[in-house]
C-alpha cells in the first residue's frame, strides 16, 4: 500500500486484539483428553470478509484505492488511473483488524459460541462442549471427537 505521496503505507496492527499464550495451551490441554480431538486452522482472506465500517459503530470515513492494472476489468481500460472506494476490511488499513474481529464475533455468536468472560478471544460452545480460541485469522479449537 502507498500513501496520498507515493510512499509506502505502514499500519500498526494496534487494533486487533492481542491473545495470550494461555488460550493456545487450554485448547492443548483439552485436546489430548479421552475422547477428545483438537484442530488449527486459518481463515482464508479473513479480512475481506468483513467490510469497512460494515456495523456502523464508527463513523465511516472513504478510503480510496488504486487496482492493479492485471486486476482492474477490462470495462476500466478507457480510464487513466481509475481509483474506486475500499469496502472490504482489506489487510494493511488502520481499522482492518477491529472489523474482521467484528465481523468474527458476529459469526461466532451466530452459531452458539460465546466468550469466556476475561478471557480475550477464548470461545465457548455450551452445547457441543467446544473451546476455540481466535487469534487474528487463526483458529484453533478443542472438544469431543464426535462434535
Amino acid at each position: 500500500m502507498k500513501d496520498e505521496s507515493g510512499l509506502a503505507a505502514v499500519f500498526a496492527d494496534a487494533a486487533s486484539s492481542a491473545l495470550h499464550i494461555e488460550a493456545s495451551k487450554l485448547c492443548d490441554a483439552v485436546a489430548p483428553q479421552p475422547g477428545y480431538h483438537g484442530e488449527q486452522s486459518d481463515a482464508p482472506g479473513a479480512y475481506t470478509q468483513a467490510l469497512l465500517y460494515g456495523d456502523g459503530r464508527i463513523d465511516p470515513v472513504d478510503t480510496w484505492v488504486r487496482i492493479p492494472k492485471w486486476r482492474q476489468p477490462e470495462s476500466w481500460a478507457q480510464y487513466k488511473d481509475p481509483v474506486c472506494i475500499l469496502r472490504l476490511a482489506l489487510y494493511g488499513h488502520p481499522l482492518a483488524g477491529v472489523f474482521w474481529e467484528r465481523h468474527c464475533r458476529t459469526c461466532l455468536e451466530s452459531v452458539g459460541f460465546r466468550p469466556i468472560r476475561g478471557w480475550e478471544c477464548v470461545w465457548k460452545h455450551d452445547e457441543l462442549d467446544l473451546i476455540l480460541s481466535v487469534y487474528v485469522d487463526d483458529f484453533k479449537m478443542a472438544g469431543p471427537t464426535d462434535n
